[in-house]
């Protein structure tokens, strides 16, 4: 049996998360509710230590609800049937350890934001205006969050290839929109642009996406960049 490359275990990793985030209706609500307390964490400017717990409770919530997935698909496949009883209660079990995932990532949010709530977004706003880095950081999760989104809700292309929106072209012209804003030298701006440019090409060129896929992923990466430093530069 040939050994599969590193790249395309990888690409059967994300394919998996990507299947859960298209089917289940539940996993949609986590990936959405995890990139809004990303964001939120982000926007607050919350501490080191509590950037590491409120990681690995989303993770540990995301990664709840794929095992859950995975028992469900199992059951269905061999004990469904079969045994209808114990199937029902493997299920049960198996989304209840997710409830409890769930409610302790409640408790845990609740915990490390409590504390910021009586902070004015004035002042958090201020705060992001002299710090760019915030900003990059907002925009390319932002981009990453409606790349994934794309190829999870349209149904075709793999997590590295294809699909509706150009994940590269959209990271590329993020990037460059960001050197946009943050330099003011002609050159790098040109060079930044002439390298997002090439790697939208690249994808043309190895026929992974159409051309409107690429334009769709650069507009993508403009716009979501353009917008938070507008708001926050």
């Amino acid at each position: 049996m040939n050994k599969r490359s590193f790249l395309q275990s990888l690409n059967d990793a994300a394919e998996g998360f990507i299947y859960v985030v298209r089917y289940e209706r539940n996993m949609r609500i986590h990936y959405l509710f995890s990139f809004m307390m990303l964001l939120l964490a982000v926007l607050l400017g919350i501490s080191r230590i509590e950037w590491i717990i409120l990681c690995i409770t989303i993770s540990f919530v995301l990664v709840a609800e794929m095992i859950n997935t995975a028992i469900e698909e199992t059951v269905d496949a061999i004990f469904k049937k079969t045994h209808a009883e114990e199937a029902r209660i493997i299920k049960h079990v198996s989304a209840g350890a997710v409830l409890v995932s769930a409610v302790a990532a409640f408790v845990v949010g609740f915990l490390i934001f409590a504390k910021y709530w009586q902070w004015p977004i004035e002042w958090t706003a201020f705060r992001l205006r002299y710090a760019s880095w915030h900003t990059t950081f907002i925009a390319l999760l932002t981009v990453f969050f409606f790349v994934i989104g794309g190829k999870a809700f349209f149904s075709h292309g793999t997590p590295f290839r294809g699909g509706a929106i150009s994940g590269h072209s959209a990271i590329a012209f993020s990037l460059w929109t960001t050197v946009i804003f943050t330099n003011q030298n002609p050159f790098i701006i040109g060079v930044t642009f002439c390298m997002a440019a090439l790697v939208a090409q690249s994808r043309l060129r190895a026929k992974i996406h159409s051309f409107v896929e690429v334009v769709i992923g650069a507009v993508v990466g403009i716009l979501v960049t353009a917008f938070f430093f507008q708001i926050f530069h």
